[in-house]
């Protein structure tokens, strides 16, 4: 077996410069321009925005909102994903991977706030760290960080539970602070970076109205943002400097905007309004690479375009507290039932690196090593209709005959309407079964998940970090809430199988990378057979930068860090070689 890293893109333009704003900052050549100072970068975000606590994020924009607000003990290096201090100046790590021991940097503050006294912004803290961490451990029903940090640090579980009045694992002592984990983790570490990781204001957390306060290069102004766009300001105060000791952030204000009609943002895009599209809509690629292929190709170019395959993978979700699909040979008939290949191809125009027939965890041997992926190949499932009618005639339904219908739920949209439409079209064709569909706005519809307020879910799942872990947690059973009226925010199915989990632990808990990713890729393929996820693609979505946008790190998890991104309109020289 070969695992394919074909492009279906036709042309990709990928340069080693970054690229522009040029409505928001005046720029000429570099010769004139030997500041890095202002201007402001703005890009697209896809729903609208809450103010939510950092143990009650969700949605991936999200994250990427708060990276530039909070800061944890380490950080990713935005285009190699290697971990990096932040907040922790150094840190050492016990023989035997249970003792975490960080220390902390000097003088560094919380944004001014008037949570603090005289708005004045106070000095961080170890107890800032423990009360962060206990946090992450609150036993409140919409806490999601919990489901990250659960059987990691000793005593976290019981301090969740109420069985204990402190976190065991986690002992301060001035700028020091150590951590003690149940089992040893090669995730630990990444799960720090994670926004999730963040380290926070006591005051600000319990404050009347929140609002997001933390280290970070940019402050939450919340005087000029809405839900719709997010303004943050440069943190005068900010500690981190340069390589040549000048101040960051070099912007002035970044700026996230929801456009309800994706499409609206390439315009916008185009005359130099936003710095940075995430994802080019579908409706606008050949736009993209026909009509303006001269702006990508001239030196200097206009606009880069990047296109690389992204730790994220588009899947639904088979809601298993419906009585139907406790049926394995039901959840195994809609798996065959389905043509990905026409659904890349005709609904996504070839905006995907693979089709879903790998399972849950992104077909990246490069960041996955030894993981078998041929293994998981094998059980996992592409279209089949002969196959998919025989299921469910086994099942109990020949032909579709008394097949209830199962209510479909996805991220409102123009592009994920054709998605949904297509695969009900499908399974009314194959097995002659009616599947509602329904758009449901994004925050709505992460609660409707969580609760499991219908028979199916859409699902985009992007990986906070790059373990076989953070994909396989969306079916360990243990993060189920034993009651059905509380939300199960990242096991989101209510699948639940001792043995997936069994193996899970075994992955998590293993120091060797290999033996790690043979454990992970056991349990998954016992969750393909089980057909609880129904797999459709891994994402390659075109991503657009203009040409004067510079040290804007791109990756495959979606990690940003403004803080050393600046504007310089590229020159001629620059390209005269590539």
């Amino acid at each position: 077996m070969k695992i394919p890293y074909k492009l279906f893109i036709p042309l990709v333009f990928l340069f080693v410069s970054c690229g522009g704003d040029s409505t928001d900052t005046e720029t000429t050549d570099e010769a004139t321009v030997p500041t890095k100072n202002g201007g402001v970068f703005r890009m697209s975000i896809g729903s609208f925005f809450k103010c939510v606590h950092v143990n009650e994020v969700q949605k991936h924009e999200e994250s990427q909102v708060y990276w530039q607000i909070f800061e944890g003990l380490v950080k990713y290096n935005s285009e190699t994903l290697k971990i990096e201090p932040s907040l922790a100046k150094s840190w050492e790590i016990s023989p035997d991977g249970l003792i975490y021991t960080f220390v902390l940097r000097d003088s560094v503050f919380f944004h001014d706030n008037a949570c603090f006294k005289d708005g004045k912004g106070r000095l961080v803290t170890s107890e800032d760290v423990l009360y962060s961490f206990q946090q992450i451990y609150d036993p409140k029903p919409t806490n999601t960080s919990y489901s990250i940090f659960k059987n990691t640090i000793k005593g976290g579980n019981q301090f969740h539970d109420g069985e204990a009045q402190e976190i065991e694992g986690i002992k301060i002592n001035g700028n020091e602070i150590t951590f003690e984990l149940e089992k040893p983790s090669l995730a630990f570490i990444q799960k720090l970076a994670s926004v999730f990781g963040s380290i926070i204001a006591k005051e600000a957390t319990e404050a009347a109205e929140f609002i997001p306060v933390g280290t970070g290069p940019f402050f939450y102004d919340s005087k000029n943002s809405t839900s719709s766009k997010i303004r943050l300001a440069n943190n005068k105060n900010y500690y981190g400097k340069d390589e040549e000791g000048n101040k960051l952030p070099y912007l002035d204000s970044t700026v996230f905007v929801y456009f309800e009609n994706s499409d609206d943002q390439m315009d916008l895009f185009w005359d130099g309004s936003l710095s940075y599209v995430s994802k080019v809509p579908i409706t606008k690629i050949s736009e993209v690479l026909e009509e303006k292929i001269n702006d990508f190709e001239s030196k200097p170019p206009k606009y880069i375009l990047i296109s690389e395959p992204e730790l994220t993978t588009t899947y639904l979700e088979l809601n298993m507290q419906t009585p139907i699909l406790k049926n394995v040979k039901v959840r195994q008939a809609l798996n065959l039932a389905i043509d990905r290949e026409k659904l890349v191809s005709k609904i996504l125009k070839n905006q995907a690196y693979e089709i879903g027939k790998f399972g849950l965890v992104p077909p990246l041997p490069k960041i996955f090593e030894a993981y078998d992926f041929e293994g998981v190949e094998d059980v996992s499932y592409t279209f089949n209709s002969a196959r998919a009618k025989e299921l469910l005639a086994e099942a109990g339904y020949p032909d579709g005959k008394n097949f209830p219908t199962l209510e479909m739920q996805f991220k409102a949209g123009s592009t994920d309407y054709l998605i949904a439409s297509e695969i009900q079209n499908q399974l009314r064709s194959v097995l002659n079964i009616n599947i509602d569909i329904e758009a449901i706005e994004f925050n709505d519809l992460l609660e409707n998940k969580a609760m499991g307020n219908a028979d199916i879910f859409r699902t985009n799942w992007v990986g906070d970090y790059t373990s076989a872990e953070a994909f396989l947690a969306n079916a360990y059973g243990k993060f189920v809430p034993k009651s059905k009226k509380e939300p199960s925010y990242l096991n989101s199915s209510r699948y639940q199988n001792p043995e997936f989990d069994k193996l899970f632990e075994l992955g998590a808990n293993e120091l060797d990378p290999k033996l790690a990713n043979k454990y992970f890729s056991d349990a998954e393929k016992l969750l393909m057979q089980d057909a609880a996820f129904i797999i459709l693609w891994y994402n390659e979505d075109l991503s657009l930068k203009q040409a004067a946008l510079r040290d804007f790190g791109t990756n495959s998890i979606g990690y940003i860090d403004l803080k050393k991104v600046f504007f310089r309109t590229p020159t001629a020289e620059e390209f005269a070689s590539k």
